[in-house]
């Protein structure tokens, strides 16, 4: 028998098993076929094949009862499917039918009388909007890309992305598309499937379901770092001095990536920065994004400068990839950024070093690595920078400085030198305290 409903087609029949002697179920969609055993039992000469029902004979007084058991099972294998699409908005895999039926029919335990738990993109959607709530934006919209992530990825693989799907080939398959499909570089491998983790665990703890086929110990990728760099002053001298005056677009990327390293703010945040954000034409007062706390930096010359060609109106933000995607556009035109660079990439599932343009590695965050590093070489210590940085310790910030090996010199260098000016103070101090003695 075919059924048509607004939601999907598909077809119950039943044959018997003549080896068994038992009477089973077919339920056909989609190319699909599912095979359950009714537990019903009848000899061949007492089937119709051809209605599908037990005969109507004195030879099998049951043969209403068996046929009524038949009727119900076709119509209520029927309505859980309808009913699982309705509730779910998506079809069920042959075994979740199984499942379903069996509790129903078989356990009288009855399937949908209770509000269904979220979906994993629902769940997605709920997390996003506590963080919108929370009026972490950025962080929401990292989720959103994740999200985006997932669902590609199923479109690709024709795979439907529920919690009960989550196990290790999926995982693996969903690695190696964000690296070869995708194109992402292995910390942002690690940051995507990171986010994924967290709405599986945010999933389990709400009670969206109960549990997972997969250890989430063995869920994430490695975390690579080492591939961050941070600007030279030559790379930044450059920068600055770039002649985009035909290109409008990448001068106004241009002029907020430095406003990154000449305040050592977030993407996040120095991408809105504007003039309320001034105060007494010598400060910089700002909320920050990430952390939901001001800082309070100097109006520097430099920043000035910026915001005096643009009649303190800055350019309109733009998002993080679309801005990273023309902040490489603006640094391949660096001569001094051509410079090939040793960095650790994927190949091939394997680790390997290989070389490449520094242009390439630049992105919305070096600003803030940039402003860290080279602030450190000209000898503002760690724990001063953090008051520029937000950051709560020196160790976090840390991370932040990419010094070269004469960057680390220099510092060395202006820290004997230090030594030395106190040193000599401390003789003087000594030859004027005997001279007045005398």
């Amino acid at each position: 028998m075919d059924t048509d409903t607004k939601k999907a087609k598909f077809s119950v029949s039943f044959n018997l098993d003549t080896k068994k002697n038992q009477i089973f179920l077919f339920f056909r969609y989609d190319g699909k076929r599912l095979k359950i055993y009714t537990k019903e039992n009848l000899t061949p000469d007492l089937w119709n094949s051809d209605k599908q029902r037990a005969k109507e004979t004195t030879k099998n007084p049951n043969y209403s009862k068996t046929n009524s058991n038949l009727n119900e099972m076709e119509n209520i294998i029927g309505k859980l499917f309808d009913k699982f699409i309705q509730d779910y908005g998506r079809k069920p895999e042959r075994a979740e039918i199984r499942e379903i039926f069996n509790k129903e029919y078989f356990e009288k335990i009855p399937q949908f009388t209770t509000t269904r738990p979220k979906t994993l993109l629902e769940t997605f959607d709920e997390y996003i909007d506590t963080k919108r709530i929370d009026n972490t934006e950025s962080t929401a919209v990292k989720y959103e890309q994740a999200k985006q992530n997932l669902i590609d990825f199923g479109k690709k693989h024709k795979q439907q992305i529920q919690f009960e799907n989550i196990n290790m080939d999926f995982r693996n398959k969903f690695v190696k598309f964000l690296e070869s499909d995708m194109n992402y570089a292995p910390s942002t491998v690690y940051r995507k499937m990171k986010f994924v983790k967290t709405i599986l665990l945010y999933g389990l703890d709400c009670g969206y379901v109960n549990k997972l086929n997969i250890n989430l110990n063995k869920f994430l990728t490695n975390d690579q770092k080492g591939n961050h760099i941070a600007l030279s002053e030559l790379e930044l001298n450059e920068l600055e001095t770039l002649d985009l005056s035909q290109n409008p677009k990448l001068d106004k990327v241009r002029d907020r990536f430095l406003l990154g390293c000449y305040t050592g703010l977030r993407f996040s945040d120095f991408m809105r920065l504007n003039k309320n954000h001034i105060q007494d034409g010598k400060y910089i007062i700002i909320n920050q994004q990430k952390v939901k706390s001001n800082v309070t930096i100097p109006f520097t010359d430099e920043v000035k400068q910026i915001f005096e060609k643009y009649e303190y109106n800055l350019p309109k933000p733009i998002s993080e990839p679309k801005f990273n995607e023309y902040l490489k556009e603006v640094t391949q035109l660096c001569e001094t950024l051509k410079r090939l660079q040793e960095t650790t990439q994927n190949i091939g599932n394997k680790e390997k070093k290989v070389n490449v343009p520094r242009w390439k590695m630049v992105t919305s965050h070096t600003a803030r690595r940039t402003f860290v590093t080279l602030n450190h070489a000209k000898g503002i210590d760690l724990e001063t920078l953090t008051i520029a940085t937000g950051h709560t310790t020196v160790k976090a910030l840390k991370t932040y400085v990419k010094l070269d090996d004469k960057q680390k010199a220099d510092i060395l260098n202006q820290a004997f030198q230090r030594n030395k000016e106190k040193e000599n103070e401390r003789k003087e101090k000594g030859r004027i305290i005997k001279m007045t003695a005398n």
